[in-house]
C-alpha cells in the first residue's frame, strides 16, 4: 500500500479487523475497506456485509466483512483475495458448507451461498467489471478464475 500511516497500519492489524467487523455488523460501514480504497486509489462503493461462515477445518465461526453488489436481482460478493493465487479462506469455507449467516444493514439473514460457473459467471462478471473495473486488474494478477458468490 502506498500509505503507511499509523491509521492504515492499525486498521490492517488483527485488532483493526475485529473493529471493522463490529462496524460492518452494526453500522454497515467498513473502515478497513475505506482505508484500503483510499490508499489504493480505488473508488469506495460503500456497501458492506458481514459474512459468518463455519471454518472448514476448525468448525468455529469465522466472520469477514465484504463489499457487496446487487446484479440481476442477486446479492453478490467477489472472492478476489486481492489477486492472490488461491481463493480466500472464506470462499473455501463456503465451498465446504454453503449455509451461512450474513448481516446486511444490521439485519441477520440465514442464506445459502452459491458459486456460479460457466455462462452465468461470465454474464455476472461482465456486468460487475463494467461498474467496478478494478476487478479486471485483480483477475490479471492470478491464473485462477475469481469466484463470484451469490446468496440465496
Amino acid at each position: 500500500m502506498a500509505d503507511s500511516s499509523p491509521w492504515i497500519r492499525f486498521i490492517m492489524s488483527p485488532a483493526g479487523a475485529r473493529i471493522d467487523k463490529f462496524f460492518v455488523r452494526w453500522f454497515a460501514i467498513s473502515p478497513l475497506s475505506k482505508a484500503y480504497a483510499k490508499a489504493s486509489g480505488i473508488q469506495d462503493r460503500g456497501r458492506y456485509l458481514l459474512l459468518v461462515t463455519k471454518g472448514r477445518t476448525s468448525g468455529k465461526k469465522r466472520a469477514t466483512s465484504l463489499s457487496y453488489f446487487e446484479i440481476d436481482g442477486h446479492l453478490l460478493v467477489v472472492g478476489s483475495g486481492g489477486g492472490a493465487p488461491v481463493d480466500p479462506h472464506w470462499v473455501r469455507n463456503l465451498r465446504a458448507d454453503p449455509n451461512v449467516t450474513i448481516y446486511v444493514d444490521r439485519k441477520a439473514c440465514r442464506v445459502r451461498a452459491r458459486i456460479p460457473t460457466g455462462e452465468e459467471h461470465a454474464g455476472l462478471w461482465t456486468k460487475l467489471v463494467a461498474g467496478v473495473p478494478t476487478y479486471i486488474e485483480l483477475q490479471s494478477q492470478t491464473t485462477r478464475e475469481i469466484p463470484l458468490v451469490i446468496f440465496e
